[in-house]
């Protein structure tokens, strides 16, 4: 099934489609094909019967001895980026384009996604991260945005999606300092919406993603899609109308009606 991949694997338990990356020897930082593999997994996981997409990983240890989920991009390659910025700022522009395409396809996605966190996170896998559905993690997980250390920002979108999260302020206090953000205070502030103890941490995920897939299907994207385009300024009553009108119709809810009614 994931022969071909190189930089995840793919696992199917139930009605979970997982999506493992499956690089900790470099800290699984985003290298080229990275989001091309997660692309193709959802291409493959919207065909199937899978009910609800999890994004995890196995785990690299940095040399301080930290478990790392994602480093972020391969600064060794920079210096080839900052290359084709200055001689070919199209393409440059039209490759990050592909990479934010993504983010927005996560968000545009037919089956919840949910990320699930266990280690540290940086750079363009947290902002990926900001694109999904659900984020989950363990109690010892740590999050950042540390683009400005290096003198750049961020690039896949995690600009507009904290400043639609927290405002103005706080968003520029997450991004212009860079700070590590521990799993309690991401919970705190809305961030996070499940904290598990680092023990029960894949017992816990697998459990929550198995209850989420016996929800109405229809009905999650739905909630999913309004939210999506009210948030991108559209018109509140309107969608809010438009979907609840198609969730009535469904087939999906009629079924789940009657079956409430004779419990």
């Amino acid at each position: 099934m994931t022969d071909e991949f190189t930089k995840i694997k793919l696992e199917k338990i139930d009605y979970t489609g997982k999506i493992i990356l499956n690089s900790p020897e470099t800290l699984n930082i985003i290298e080229k094909n990275t989001f091309v593999e997660i692309n193709e997994a959802l291409n493959r996981f919207e065909s199937s019967d899978v009910k609800v997409v999890l994004i995890t990983a196995f785990c690299g240890t940095s040399k301080k001895g930290k478990k790392v989920f994602s480093a972020g991009v391969d600064l060794k390659k920079y210096n080839e980026k900052i290359e084709m910025a200055k001689l070919s700022p199209e393409r440059f522009k039209g490759e990050l384009k592909a990479a934010r395409g993504l983010l927005s396809k996560i968000e545009k996605y037919n089956k919840p996604v949910v990320i699930a966190i266990d280690g540290f996170i940086t750079g363009g896998f947290f902002e990926l991260a900001l694109a999904c559905d659900i984020i989950l993690v363990s109690e010892s997980a740590l999050m950042s945005l540390n683009e400005v250390n290096i003198g750049l920002i961020p690039g896949y979108g995690g600009i507009h999606r904290l400043l639609r999260l927290f405002g103005r302020n706080r968003a520029m206090e997450i991004i212009a300092t860079a700070r590590q953000i521990t799993a309690k205070e991401a919970f705190e502030m809305g961030l996070v919406s499940k904290v598990f103890k680092n023990r029960e941490f894949n017992k816990k995920i697998h459990e929550y993603c198995s209850e989420l897939a016996t929800k109405p299907a229809n009905a999650f994207y739905l909630v999913k899609n309004t939210l999506s385009r009210v948030l991108n300024g559209e018109n509140i009553e309107e969608v809010e109308i438009e979907n609840f009108l198609k969730a009535i119709c469904s087939p999906e809810a009629e079924k789940s009606v009657e079956k409430f009614l004779k419990n």
